[in-house]
């Protein structure tokens, strides 16, 4: 299993007979805190969709070990990383000391499902790798759209259902990928507008098929222009 392109670390990849990863905070508590800590670079398709975007305020959600939040931070961004694993937001704490920018990053241990930005205030809502039930995905999708501001980005990216058939990573539970035209239904629902929407994929070093991943990229509508007073 891999990263765009790189060889993660030995406690990235799937335990034998698994479905790919941990389902709670304790469990990704655990993961983090008992195997090795290397460092996986920010999402190539992060990169590819937000680099050079003028930065504001985002919140990563699913942060995990601040992968993105630190790319992010690295470009201007004020991010809070949200995640429910502690010991993963230790880890992006030291990682955004390394790279010099620790006082752009919120870290936020929390339940991301629960999550309800104050409207209209922000510039970028990440879910990279946030892989929930399809019910949940659209909760969270529903309750943090009204968070961004007008013209502020929604940006979804996570392993295609054709991924475990087809691609060579990720995970193997059904009931938590989705593809780019559900992802992208629920967040129209959402009252965003969908830029994109598709499978991109990814080299995994030493393997015959790319990984495969679903990336949906959304907008709040600008606000309507107001008409001027007319006179009385």
């Amino acid at each position: 299993m891999s990263v765009d392109g790189m060889p993660l670390p030995a406690w990235k990849h799937s335990m034998p007979g698994g479905t790919g990863y941990p389902a709670d905070a304790e469990a990704w508590n655990r993961w983090y805190t008992e195997n090795d800590r290397g460092w996986a670079p920010a999402s190539s398709s992060v990169r590819a969709m937000l680099n050079g975007i003028a930065p504001g305020r985002a919140l990563d959600l699913g942060a995990g070990d601040g992968r993105n939040a630190v790319w992010l931070a690295g470009r201007g961004w004020h991010v809070t990383a949200m995640d429910f694993s502690a010991e993963a937001l230790d880890i992006g704490r030291g990682r955004a000391f390394a790279e010099g920018v620790t006082d752009l990053i919120t870290w936020s241990v929390a339940d991301v499902t629960t999550c309800a930005p104050v409207r209209g205030s922000l510039n970028l809502v990440l879910a990279a790798f946030l892989h929930l039930p399809g019910p949940d995905l659209e909760r969270v999708i529903a309750r943090n759209a009204p968070g961004l501001a007008p013209g502020g980005l929604f940006l979804y990216t996570g392993h295609d259902p054709a991924d475990p058939r087809e691609g060579m990573a990720g995970t193997r539970d059904p009931s938590v990928l989705h593809d780019s035209a559900q992802v992208a239904a629920w967040a129209r629902a959402s009252g965003l507008q969908v830029e994109s929407a598709e499978i991109r994929s990814r080299p995994v070093p030493g393997a015959r098929r790319p990984a495969l991943d679903c990336v949906v990229l959304a907008r709040r509508p600008a606000a309507p222009a107001q008409s001027p007073p007319t006179a009385s």
